[in-house]
């Protein structure tokens, strides 16, 4: 089984055969209950980004109204638009999913692995060094998909946003607890980081439909 746009959320999954709508991407694509409180800034932001981090942080996906969105998707785009420095070791730690922003034509982040959609799930990824993983929940912290993968960025002397990386994975398990199933998953995907400080991220998909993460740092 292929997975490219799940690798993604968020982003490094695309060009799926069965499109989520704007809602299902919302409500379903792993937002959960657990892991709310973000992990504190060392150096606070400012302007759009500092407003988008204080209103994503202890939010999830599945709670954003329709009136809320306009305001947030502002934010989203200014940030993008500030093609902020990359900081180059900024990226490693662990980061929870708190908004997702639709591509231009209303596509989410589309999927591969079947799981139920509950509003009480998360959905992380951890980057380390030349790797990355994404935990996606199933019944809380308890039963989980996780993928994993190499992570390699495309071009070492892009020291601005958007900074393009590819993800190439090679592992998925299925797991309750400490023990996991194998599951038959590879692929490869393309996404840009288009913002990172020390506790916010945006990310854009590149192998789909062009929707946005935003993500807050929680190790």
């Amino acid at each position: 089984m292929r997975v490219v746009d799940f690798f993604l959320l968020l982003h490094a999954v695309a060009a799926l055969k069965c499109n989520v709508g704007r809602r299902r991407a919302l409500a379903g694509c792993f937002s959960g209950a657990v892991g709310l409180v973000a992990v504190p800034s060392r150096s606070r932001a400012t302007g759009a980004a500092d407003e988008l981090y204080e209103l994503v942080r202890t939010r999830r996906p599945s709670q954003w109204q329709d009136s809320e969105r306009a305001r947030i998707d502002a934010l989203v785009s200014e940030v993008v638009a500030q093609n902020a420095p990359w900081p180059r070791a900024g990226l490693v730690g662990k980061w929870r999913l708190a908004y997702l922003q639709p591509g231009p034509k209303g596509e989410g982040v589309d999927r591969r692995i079947p799981f139920p959609e509950f509003g009480f799930n998360e959905q992380y990824q951890i980057f380390s060094s030349g790797r990355v993983t994404n935990v996606g929940e199933v019944l809380g912290p308890a039963v989980r998909v996780e993928v994993k993968g190499g992570l390699e960025e495309l071009d070492s002397s892009v020291t601005r946003s958007p900074k393009r990386f590819r993800a190439l994975i090679d592992d998925g398990a299925l797991c309750a607890g400490s023990a996991c199933a194998p599951l038959p998953i590879s692929g490869e995907g393309l996404f840009d980081g288009v913002y990172l400080d020390d506790r916010l991220r945006v990310g854009q998909n590149l192998n789909g439909g062009g929707a946005r993460i935003v993500q807050v740092r929680v190790e």
